[in-house]
């Protein structure tokens, strides 16, 4: 679950930042392996709350997170159609009571685009969705089609938490921004709000933590050093005990362009949109390529790193045949097995001081992959702005990342906080943790999970210090203490404060949210360069046979790139994002 998240979350930001993805993780502290927008909330004309007010509600909101919701209403089920949560939600503690509070069953269906494009063609979409509006032209679809219905009226009926001022500067981008200039509210924003560093750091340098610590903790400061790192672990472990060959790295390929531009968000500029196919300075699809070439010249390159599925990398990691990867995220299962073996046995992600790190972040606009729309097929669309209301509140945003009052956390002398034995819980992960819901349905609910609320509690309860600290493992415990950290985290976040590392803070996430979709000319170009891309980097890595050679085949490709179009699309995209930001000057 927390891979769908933090894949949505990921690829969202790649799609705008990095300007290559052509279809996407989270920061949620709940889960013992925890995975892991920007700028100020921007000001429009209509825009009348503080930045304090939009990301804490305590200023607006008396209402108790978790007190009981006024449930006098029939039993409905509705067809949902969500980001990332799957089906086996609905056999937990959280969702039951989601519907205990609201009434509604949610049937719930995870998206998947193809399916979603025959839905849409055919008119048959679920009653509830959320739509993907980053790099996407659904929305102007869903619009014009009449496939989705405006909810002004709904709101003021059946939203009493939406339309409470934490909300107030998320409807009005909604209207300005997201409603194919009709100046109507069509979806309703998830994931609003201030977002921290959370836990422990999911996506960068992941390496084996007890191999890097019998290396010395040798430094890293460039691509050059990774590659090093990772070739000298191979050395002195070059076989599992059962026999098998062990590789330095690999990626994954079944998610769009992901796993070719993923290197940059560790080795990204900041810069709010780059031209990822031909400028090699802050290309993430050139940083990536590097890597694996230089992986591929020192013999650790997976064989089959162009060709693997998320969970082939899943199977490697657990069967000790690949020692990194660009996030935590297939290493869970293996970290669990693992610690069996000794206390510092695990993967983790190391703290480097440059580059990028994918954390943190303020928007207004949440999350543009997951807002809430009713569909015009909804049999009774009250009902269901009761379920996206509920869902959007302080009381179902801290059910989805905490879990029941009363049952996995409580108030104690007077402040809210998770239950101890529901954080050894969560420690220990597995099917009891599972059962609880908690984190299951994360960044899929309104307010982002450092969002302060009126209990004087964020809405993830875990992400808190006091949490922090006492959940850690043995493997998180001797990271941090290496590093001289209260948690793990923190060791990477302090080279923010430093200033020698950026994050998703020097993002304008809302303005590149506020982009004009893709023209189908666009399109086009994109599909051109991303086919180039796809089948011309592998060729790339794998066959050139020195740097020369290496250097003349990446011209070949950046010719090629340029002939189909890369510049034109760069230019198109600058000038989008130039022309949304101008609306909130």
């Amino acid at each position: 679950m927390k891979v769908k998240k933090a894949r949505g979350k990921a690829a969202l930001m790649l799609a705008t930042m990095l300007v290559v993805l052509s279809g996407c993780g989270g920061n949620s502290g709940n889960n013992a392996n925890n995975t892991a927008s920007t700028n100020t909330p921007a000001t429009t004309e209509t825009e009348n709350t503080t930045t304090e007010a939009t990301n804490n509600s305590t200023a607006t909101d008396e209402t108790a997170a978790n007190a009981p919701a006024e449930n006098a209403k029939a039993p409905i089920t509705f067809k949902v159609q969500v980001n990332s949560t799957t089906k086996d939600f609905e056999s937990t503690d959280v969702y039951a009571e989601i519907t205990k509070q609201t009434g509604v069953t949610m049937d719930l269906e995870t998206f998947d685009e193809e399916k979603f494009k025959v839905e849409l063609a055919g008119g048959d979409l679920p009653d509830i969705i959320q739509v993907k509006n980053i790099n996407t032209s659904y929305l102007k679809q869903l619009i014009e089609g009449n496939n989705i219905i405006p909810l002004d009226d709904l709101v003021v009926s059946n939203g009493p938490d939406i339309q409470k001022p934490v909300f107030e500067k998320s409807l009005a981008y909604s209207k300005k921004f997201w409603s194919n200039d009709t100046g109507k509210l069509y979806v309703i924003p998830v994931q609003i709000g201030q977002k921290g560093w959370g836990f422990e750091q999911g996506t960068g340098f992941v390496v084996r933590w007890d191999y890097y610590k019998e290396l010395g903790f040798p430094q890293v400061k460039s691509i050059d050093d990774m590659v090093n790192v990772l070739a000298d672990m191979v050395a002195k472990h070059p076989k599992t005990a059962d026999g098998k060959k062990v590789y330095g790295t690999s990626l994954w390929n079944d998610w769009g362009t992901w796993g070719l531009t993923s290197m940059g968000m560790l080795t990204g500029s900041g810069d709010p949109i780059v031209n990822d196919y031909t400028d090699l300075a802050k290309s993430g699809v050139w940083a990536n390529a590097e890597f694996l070439y230089k992986s591929k010249q020192k013999g650790i390159l997976d064989p089959d790193a162009f060709t693997a599925k998320y969970e082939d990398l899943v199977t490697k990691a657990s069967q000790g045949t690949l020692l990194n990867a660009i996030a935590t995220w297939p290493f869970q299962n293996a970290n669990a097995e693992l610690l069996k073996e000794g206390p510092d046995k695990g993967f983790v992600t190391l703290p480097l001081d440059w580059g990028f790190a994918w954390a943190a972040g303020t928007t207004v606009a949440g999350w543009g992959d997951r807002a809430w729309a009713i569909t015009s097929n909804c049999k009774d669309p009250a009902r269901a702005m009761d379920l996206i209301n509920f869902l959007s509140s302080e009381q179902g945003s801290r059910l989805i990342e905490s879990g029941i009052q009363g049952v996995h956390w409580d108030m104690v002398d007077g402040k809210p906080q998770m239950k101890p034995e529901i954080v050894e819980l969560s420690k220990a992960g597995g099917d009891p943790w599972k059962k609880t819901g908690i984190n299951m349905m994360a960044n899929q609910q309104g307010l982002s999970d450092d969002t302060m609320l009126s209990d004087g509690g964020p809405v993830n309860l875990f992400n808190t210090p006091e949490v922090f600290t006492t959940k850690m493992n043995s493997l998180q415990k001797d990271y941090a203490d290496h590093f001289g950290v209260p948690y793990p985290a923190a060791a990477y976040s302090k080279f923010e404060d430093a200033g020698s590392v950026k994050t998703l803070n020097v993002m304008p996430q809302d303005e590149q949210a506020a982009m004009a979709p893709l023209t189908d000319d666009m399109k086009r170009i994109q599909t051109k360069l991303d086919d180039l891309i796809t089948k011309g980097i592998p060729d790339i890595v794998l066959h050139a046979k020195n740097e020369e050679d290496y250097k003349a085949r990446q011209q070949k490709l950046i010719d090629k790139l340029n002939d189909a179009g890369a510049e034109e699309f760069y230019q198109w995209r600058l000038k989008a994002f130039d022309e949304a930001k101008a609306k909130f000057e």
